[in-house]
């Protein structure tokens, strides 16, 4: 236990002085991991929020059942048992065409004179359907008013369809284009890495060459180089999270009433706890990544001649 405290100890002296010989590359590349995570992140803030919204208006999503002008009492009356047996469904309104037309008119009558002159009533009456919240809302929505379009007396459904699903579309296309940002700015950072811990390496070549002819281990000799890699990961990603904190904090100030009224009273939200574990761990990988294709290939090297 002891050796073992001794041997950490000395590896993180190892690393600290790799760090300070190669301060000048070392600086050049936490700054690169910072920027590639900072964008990586603000992609995801982004991605949160309309995440978010797309929740958010989600839950206000209603079905509207429209019925035919010439629908018979008892096809209303079996539509509507219908549609509160759902055991989905939290409510259904009935509003008339009268109702309607009256609603129509009390809210966009002062804007056109020519409604007030209108002689006819050209809206339908319908069901107002009230959905109960679950995370899949939308899609029981969907498949009911499936099952509902061909049912008799029904002219329409209405639920918002359209933008919901381009909505959807463009929530996965964003979730594969960060996938795919993501694993692009991680194999650019590891190769970065790689080449500056090379530096560290061939600045101490004859130093290794003398412990691994005194039998030291090939983990022995490693672990410095991969701490020294993940370090520099760590220092760039905590960096880039303040970077993504500040701009946060920025949008919020400046455009924080404006966002609050488009998503429906939401704030604008940062990346929660776990996403920004996930990017520390993230980086901590591609730093050991980058720093063990580079000592193995060197240790290789030097083993082969």
């Amino acid at each position: 236990m002891i050796q073992t405290v001794r041997n950490l100890a000395v590896h993180f002296r190892t690393t600290l002085n790799n760090l300070k010989s190669n301060r000048q590359v070392s600086f050049v590349t936490i700054a690169t991991i910072a920027i590639a995570f900072s964008i990586l992140g603000l992609f995801l803030v982004v991605f949160v929020n309309l995440d978010t919204f797309l929740t958010t208006w989600s839950r206000e999503v209603q079905l509207v059942v429209y019925l035919e002008d010439a629908i018979s009492g008892k096809e209303r009356e079996s539509l509507e048992r219908v549609i509160a047996g759902n055991p989905e469904v939290e409510s259904v309104a009935f509003v008339s065409r009268e109702t309607a037309w009256e609603n129509f008119k009390s809210t966009f009558s002062a804007k056109s004179e020519f409604l007030k002159s209108l002689e006819i009533n050209p809206l339908p009456a319908s069901f107002n359907v009230q959905f109960k919240q679950t995370r899949d809302r939308v899609e029981k929505i969907r498949q009911f008013a499936e099952t509902l379009r061909k049912s008799p007396g029904v002219e329409s459904l209405e639920y918002g369809e359209k933008w919901i699903g381009r909505f959807e579309k463009f929530m996965i296309f964003l979730k594969v284009f960060l996938l795919a940002i993501g694993g692009l700015l991680g194999l650019g950072l590891i190769f970065i890495i790689s080449n500056t811990i090379k530096l560290s390496l061939y600045s101490r070549q004859d130093e290794i060459e003398l412990m691994l002819m005194v039998g030291a281990t090939h983990g022995y000799i490693k672990t410095p180089f991969l701490l020294e890699g993940m370090a520099q990961a760590l220092i760039g990603a905590l960096i880039s999270v303040g970077v993504i904190k500040f701009v946060h904090l920025h949008m919020k100030l400046q455009f924080q009433d404006t966002l609050e009224a488009i998503a429906r009273g939401g704030g604008f939200l940062f990346v929660s706890f776990s996403q920004v574990l996930f990017l520390l761990l993230a980086s901590a990988a591609v730093g050991w990544a980058g720093s063990y294709l580079s000592i193995n290939q060197f240790l290789n090297s030097i083993q082969k001649r």
